[in-house]
């Protein structure tokens, strides 16, 4: 069939056909690249952000373990609406 054909023309079926059989020898490398590339960002996203949280929690530790008065307030306030002795709590509805 090839030996039908003009020069210009053998050279690009024969370019075609390596190129073809490139890529389906190594399509299953290149997909496994990119999907590892992908989830290597995903997963450097998720490190960053548990990074953050660790040094937050980390914080949040050392200021309970030095019973910090401020923030022991706040706590109090905050997590477990409580009010000192004479004051009155007042609550609104966030529409």
């Amino acid at each position: 069939m090839l030996k039908k054909l003009p020069a210009k023309h053998k050279v690009i079926v024969i370019t075609a056909l390596v190129i073809v059989t490139a890529g389906l020898w190594l399509g299953g490398s290149i997909y496994n690249l990119l999907h590892n590339k992908l989830e290597l960002r995903r997963l450097t996203k998720k490190r960053n952000t548990l990074d953050a949280e660790y040094q937050h929690l980390l914080e949040e530790k050392k200021l309970l373990e030095d019973q910090d008065p401020a923030y022991m307030e706040m706590l109090a306030r905050t997590r477990y609406n409580m009010v000192k002795p004479g004051e009155i709590e007042f609550r609104f509805k966030h529409d």
